[in-house]
């Protein structure tokens, strides 16, 4: 078998641009006063892995207050109300 030299390299291979796939999970945290909610969005294809990385960032005592989705499905998360500061501080 003959081989030629043509001096050509051949291209050494390079990570995908753009970085890792996005997770087909994500938690959206919404701030509004003393009041925090939690969305978590599952997108099609979402496996039960996608699930528990989103569900870590929701507070275990958050309740689930509500649910809609026709294609991507959404969990609302609802935290213990905190109390304002003024009602914090003890009477004097």
């Amino acid at each position: 078998m003959n081989t030629v030299d043509t001096g050509a390299l051949t291209p050494e291979p390079r990570p995908v641009s753009g970085g890792p796939p996005p997770s087909l999970a994500e938690v959206v945290t919404v701030r509004a006063g003393l009041v925090v909610e939690h969305e978590l969005i599952l997108a099609p294809g979402a496996t039960a892995a996608d699930l528990t990385s989103a569900m870590i960032l929701v507070p275990p005592t958050a309740a689930l207050v509500s649910h809609h989705g026709d294609v991507d499905l959404s969990l609302v998360f609802r935290e213990v109300p905190r109390r304002a500061p003024e009602e914090t501080t003890a009477p004097r």
